[in-house]
């Protein structure tokens, strides 16, 4: 089921998108719900851009006051609706890590993350967009951390202490030492599909 309010990065700020039709009081509800799940993910005094001007001054206000409760500031911004994907791509250019990342170390992106290299035990990767890691991943991987539900990640060997795309997590078996001495034959993909993640093959070459 797709969460009614979602966060997307761009060199502006944070857009909050609401993805479908609702009324103030469910969408000032999803937006305290959201914001209350995800505190940890945003830097005090980030701007969040709200791309639609159909609210009225004083909903704006309603929202920008729940906003402020975590040190975050509302703009309310007209856009050209068809070129927001464009622009939202265009502004957000991904992060690109040629090494190893070390147990210990936490990469953090608004955008997309890809590194060159293996993600070691220990490590985490937080990427507000998606995570390709052209290498082993053992470490703590998370994608769409701002609830983007369409985010997901591949690597040419997956088998993290923990996976979590949005607001759904999946965690290692007990047994996952074992499993990463496996050899895997293929990249893997890891996406959401019936509120659940899966891990499916990815052939880097398509």
């Amino acid at each position: 089921m797709n969460e009614l309010i979602t966060f997307k990065g761009s060199n502006d700020g944070l857009i909050l998108v609401i993805t479908k039709k609702a009324n103030f009081n469910q969408i000032k509800e999803a937006l305290s719900k959201k914001l209350a799940s995800c505190s940890n993910f945003f830097e005090a005094n980030t701007t969040i851009l709200l791309k639609d001007d159909k609210f009225s001054q004083e909903e704006q206000n309603i929202l920008a006051d729940i906003l402020k409760q975590y040190q975050l500031n509302l703009k309310i911004v007209a856009v050209d609706k068809t070129a927001t994907n464009q622009h939202c791509s265009a502004q957000n250019p991904p992060l690109i890590i040629k090494r190893t990342i070390r147990g210990g170390e936490e990469i953090f992106s608004k955008g997309s993350i890809i590194i060159e290299g293996n993600v070691n035990p220990g490590a985490k990767i937080i990427a507000g967009g998606n995570i390709d890691i052209h290498g082993h991943c053992r470490g703590i991987v998370y994608a769409g951390a701002y609830g983007d539900i369409n985010s997901y990640i591949i690597a040419d060997k997956l088998s993290p202490l923990q996976i979590r795309i949005a607001h759904l997590i999946a965690r290692a078996p007990d047994n996952s030492e074992n499993i990463t001495d496996k050899k895997s034959s293929t990249p893997e993909k890891a996406i959401i599909c019936d509120n659940t993640i899966i891990l499916e093959p990815f052939n880097r070459e398509n």
